[in-house]
Parts: structure tokens; C-alpha cells; sequence
């Protein structure tokens, strides 16, 4: 009787460790769901926040890329300079300011890229070389005010200042000056065509340039692609109405900015233009730039 006791006991044993392991696995089972599910719920959340239309209100934002180089060459005779050293300095900036409400909104930006260049060729009898001269130098404020007719869509009036700051300043200038409509699909897109435009050209008697009526397109980007990595591309364009072959201009610029520690990184820019009143006595009419550099954002 006791054997058989014993052997009761024993297979009662048995089969509450299995229940209690099968209890663990089903638990750890349980868990592993759980825990997918919360992750597609958050990954849900984040996708959702993007689309929530900004708050209202005052936004700004400022980014900025510095970069530079220093050459030094002695004695390297395959150079058409075999003695000399070259350094180049160049800086560029972007900021907003910008006011969205629910019936309209005012958003205000500004671009300064200015950039420098020393050629010293270590000969005495070349003194005047051996100094930064400027090679880049773009200034640009635009000023955007629109009135919604829904989620998407704005009639809208613009004002857009492009020159040259330190060299040459405001001549010549251009401002452009328009009405038309803007759509808005998403917070990190602006899409803005103005059918209405004047491009009023400003500059001495010696430069020969010819303002026009037209229509004036821009196109605005940014998001932020992953954490700390952000894209940003900007389009200002101005075809005009009288000689769309010669009055026409277009500007495009895109950047992107990696963020290593509080808003410092490294960044990148490139920049395309297009205007023949610019380049008349060029044979080449596209103009470029390419900046790689330190950045810094807030």
C-alpha cells in the first residue's frame, strides 16, 4: 500500500512540473506577443504624430554649415604651382520664422552663403595673391503670407529679395513680387505657384538687365529622413511671360545634416542656378557650388 502511495505521489509530481512548464511556456509565449504587438502600436503612434498638423503659433529654426581646406604644396613640380598653399573658407546659413494659424499663415526665411579663397604662391614678386578673395556670396530674405481655403490649400501673396551682401551689394538685385495659390499636403512640404509675378530687376548703368512679368514657382522641403539625420531642399524659380529663354531663372539648393552631439554634426549642401542675364558673358549658363563641413542647428 505504501509502494503504491509512493508511485501516487510520484506521477502527481510528474504532472505538475509539466503543467507548470507548459504554464512557463505559454506564459513566455504570451509575453513575446505582447511585446510585438506594443512595438507595431508604437511604430502606429510615431507614423501617426508625423501626420498631426503643426501647432499653432510661432515656429522657428536655424542651420548652419562651415567648412574648409588648406592645401600645402612644396617643391611639387606635376602642379602648375609647385610651391604654394591654398585655403578656402566658406559659410552658409538658413533660418524661419514662421507663424501658422488656423485660417492663415506668414512664414519668413533668410539665406547667407559666403565663401573665400587664399592663393599664396610663395613668391615675393606676387604680394597681391597671397590674400582671401571672396568666391561665393548669395543673399536671399522671401516673405510668405497666405489665407487657407482648407487643410491643403492657400490664396497667397509672396515677396522674394535675392543678391549679393558684401561684394558688388545689390547689384544687381532681384525681387520678386506676386499672387497666386499654395498647397500644403503635408507639414514638411510647401508648394507655392503664382501665376501673377513681376520680376523687378535692380541694378547700376553699367549692368544691362531687364525685369519682366511672369510666374514665379517655388518648392520647399524638409523632414527628417531618421533620428538626427535631416533633408532639406529648397526651389525658387521665375519663368517669364516676355523671353522665357533669356529672362528665366531658377535656383536649387539641397542639403543634408548629421547630427553627432546637441544640434553639431557634419553636413553637406549643393547648389544648381540658372540665369542667362547673369552669365551673358559666360559660355557655360549653369552655375554650381558644393559645400562639405562642419554644421550646427537649433
Amino acid at each position: 500500500m505504501k509502494k503504491v502511495l509512493l508511485f501516487t505521489c510520484f506521477i502527481s509530481l510528474c504532472m505538475i512540473t509539466e503543467i507548470a512548464a507548459q504554464n512557463v511556456d505559454s506564459l513566455n509565449a504570451r509575453k513575446a506577443e505582447l511585446n510585438s504587438e506594443i512595438s507595431r502600436l508604437q511604430a502606429e503612434r510615431d507614423q501617426t504624430v508625423k501626420l498631426i498638423p503643426p501647432t499653432f503659433g510661432w515656429k522657428t529654426g536655424f542651420t548652419g554649415l562651415v567648412g574648409f581646406s588648406l592645401t600645402e604644396m612644396n617643391n611639387w613640380v606635376t602642379s602648375s604651382h609647385p610651391n604654394s598653399s591654398t585655403s578656402t573658407i566658406q559659410f552658409s546659413s538658413s533660418g524661419f520664422i514662421n507663424l501658422l494659424e488656423e485660417k492663415y499663415f506668414w512664414r519668413n526665411s533668410g539665406l547667407l552663403n559666403v565663401g573665400w579663397q587664399k592663393l599664396d604662391l610663395k613668391r615675393e614678386d606676387v604680394e597681391d595673391e597671397s590674400r582671401y578673395r571672396l568666391n561665393v556670396d548669395v543673399f536671399q530674405l522671401t516673405s510668405h503670407f497666405g489665407y487657407k481655403f482648407g487643410s491643403n490649400f492657400a490664396a497667397s501673396a509672396l515677396a522674394e529679395l535675392r543678391s549679393t551682401l558684401i561684394e558688388n551689394s545689390f547689384d544687381p538685385a532681384y525681387l520678386d513680387v506676386g499672387v497666386g495659390g499654395t498647397w500644403t499636403p503635408n507639414p514638411n512640404l510647401v508648394v507655392v505657384v503664382h501665376p501673377l509675378n513681376y520680376n523687378f530687376i535692380f541694378s547700376s548703368d553699367e549692368l544691362d538687365y531687364e525685369s519682366s512679368l511672369g510666374a514665379k514657382i517655388i518648392v520647399n522641403y524638409r523632414q527628417e529622413i531618421i533620428e538626427g539625420f535631416k533633408l532639406r531642399s529648397h526651389f525658387t524659380g521665375f519663368v517669364s511671360y516676355e523671353d522665357a529663354d533669356d529672362l528665366s531663372n531658377y535656383t536649387w539648393t539641397t542639403g543634408v545634416n548629421f547630427n553627432v552631439l546637441k544640434g553639431i554634426g557634419v553636413g553637406v549642401e549643393y547648389a544648381l542656378r540658372w540665369n542667362k542675364q547673369e552669365t551673358r558673358l559666360f559660355e557655360d549658363d549653369l552655375q554650381s557650388y558644393f559645400l562639405l563641413g562642419l554644421s550646427y542647428s537649433f
